[in-house]
C-alpha cells in the first residue's frame, strides 16, 4: 500500500483535531507553512474547536503587586507595578514561570480587572495572547462601578460589561441605583466606537463577588440587613434574571460568599474561618428551578482568614482538582475527596487562563529598543505565553 507522508492528505476533521491539541503559540507558528494551513486554521470553525479543546488544560495566571507609592493623603496608591505570571498546573509543586508581563500604572485607577484572557485597565483592554492593546470608547459620564468580561464559546465573542452608579437612593439604608453599558469584541474586530446602554437597572448596597460560566455573567450582592443574591446576565441576549442564594448555611459561621466556575457550572463557596471549612453549592438549574445543591465540605485547616477558589482543573476520566488559593494553595482531588497543600507563594491572587484563538486586530504599540512597550502612564514588559 502506497502511504502518502503528507500530513494535509488526512481528513480535514483529522487534521484540525491534531492542531488543537497544541500550544497555542505552536498554532500561531504553523499559520506561516502555507496559504492553506493559514486558512484552515483562521476559519471561525477551528477557532471555535479550539477554544472548546482549550478548556481542559488550564493555567493559571498570578497577578502580583509591588513598588506601591502613596501620597501624604494615603487615598490609595498614586502608582504600582502589577506583574502577571504564569503557573503550571500539570505537576504537584505550583511553579511560578519567568516568563512574565508587567504594568506599571500611574494615578489612581481601581478599575484594573483580569477577566476571561482580557486586562482592563486605565481605560484600555489587552489581550494577554497577543499582547495587543485597545483604547475603550468613552462611555457615559456616570462614575465607573466595575469592569467584567464574559466570554461567549458559541461565537468567540467578548463583552466587556461596564457597571455604574446612576444615583444613591434610600440613604439611610445606603442602597445604590446602577446600571449596565456593554461593548463587544469580535474576533478579528471591529472595535465598536461605542458602548450600548442596557435597558436594566438593579439596586444594592455593595458588590461582593463576580464570576462569569458559559457566557453568563453573575454578580452577588448584598442590600445591607436584608442578605445577599445573585444577579445573572445572559451575555448573547442581555435578559436579566435574579437568583436566590441557598439557605442551608449559617450566617453566623460563613463568610459573605464566593462565585466560582467550577467545571462549567456556577458555584457559590462559603468559607468559615473558626470552622475550617468551606462549603461548596452547586447551581443545577438556573432559569427555572434555580436548584442549589451542596456537593463538597472542604477541610481547610491552617489555610488562614483569606481563602479563594481558583477553579476545576481537569485530570485524567472524570477525575479533577479544586484549586483553591489562600496563605498555602490547596488542591482538593473530587474522585479521592481529600487534598493536599502546595508550596507556598506570595501572590495577589490568581485566576485560570485558557489558550484562546482571538484577536483584536488593532495595532500593536511600538516595542522599544530594550523589547518594552511603553504608553502613556503604564510599561508593558515582554510576555510569552
Amino acid at each position: 500500500m502506497d502511504l502518502s507522508s503528507n500530513i494535509m492528505d488526512l481528513p480535514c476533521e483529522v487534521f484540525a483535531d491534531i492542531l488543537t491539541r497544541l500550544p497555542l503559540k505552536h498554532v500561531h507558528q504553523l499559520q506561516t507553512v502555507s496559504k492553506l494551513w493559514l486558512t484552515n486554521i483562521s476559519t471561525p470553525h477551528f477557532k471555535i474547536l479550539y477554544n472548546m479543546k482549550s478548556r481542559t488544560r488550564p493555567r493559571a495566571l498570578v497577578v502580583q503587586k509591588s513598588d506601591e507609592t502613596y501620597s501624604a493623603s494615603g487615598l490609595g496608591p498614586t502608582s504600582r507595578i502589577i506583574t502577571i505570571s504564569t503557573m503550571d498546573l500539570v505537576s504537584d509543586n505550583i511553579k511560578i514561570q519567568r516568563d512574565h508581563l508587567s504594568f506599571k500604572i500611574v494615578g489612581r485607577e481601581y478599575s484594573f480587572r483580569v477577566s476571561s484572557n482580557l486586562i482592563i485597565f486605565q481605560h484600555k483592554v489587552c489581550n494577554l495572547m497577543t499582547r495587543e492593546i485597545i483604547n475603550l470608547p468613552n462611555y457615559s459620564s456616570y462614575p465607573s462601578f466595575c469592569f467584567d468580561v464574559a466570554h461567549i464559546p458559541s461565537t468567540n465573542t467578548y463583552k466587556i460589561v461596564r457597571l455604574f452608579r446612576c444615583t444613591k437612593i434610600l440613604a439611610t439604608h445606603g442602597v445604590l441605583e446602577i446600571g449596565f453599558e456593554t461593548l463587544t469584541l469580535r474576533d478579528g474586530g471591529p472595535i465598536p466606537t461605542s458602548w450600548q446602554f442596557v435597558a436594566r437597572k438593579e439596586y444594592f448596597s455593595y458588590l461582593i463577588d463576580t464570576t462569569c460560566v458559559d457566557g453568563v455573567m453573575y454578580w452577588l450582592v448584598r442590600i445591607m440587613k436584608e442578605g445577599a443574591h445573585i444577579i445573572s446576565m445572559e451575555s448573547e441576549n442581555e435578559e436579566f434574571l435574579t437568583i436566590s442564594c441557598p439557605k442551608e448555611y449559617d450566617h453566623t459561621l460563613f463568610g459573605q460568599g464566593q462565585l466560582a466556575d467550577l467545571n462549567g457550572k456556577l458555584c457559590l463557596a462559603y468559607y468559615s474561618k473558626e470552622l475550617s471549612r468551606m462549603s461548596l453549592f452547586l447551581l443545577k438549574d438556573r432559569t427555572t428551578n434555580q436548584t442549589w445543591v451542596k456537593e463538597y465540605d472542604i477541610n481547610l485547616s491552617g489555610m488562614g482568614d483569606w481563602v479563594r477558589i481558583v477553579g476545576y482543573v481537569p485530570l485524567e476520566g472524570n477525575n479533577g482538582d479544586i484549586l483553591i488559593n489562600g496563605t498555602t494553595p490547596f488542591r482538593y482531588n473530587i474522585k479521592e475527596k481529600g487534598g493536599r497543600k502546595l508550596q507556598k507563594s506570595n501572590v495577589n491572587y490568581t485566576c485560570l487562563y485558557y489558550d484562546r484563538c482571538f484577536t483584536l486586530e488593532r495595532s500593536r504599540l511600538p516595542f522599544a529598543s530594550n523589547g518594552a512597550i511603553t504608553s502613556e502612564g503604564f510599561t508593558i514588559k515582554d510576555f510569552k505565553m
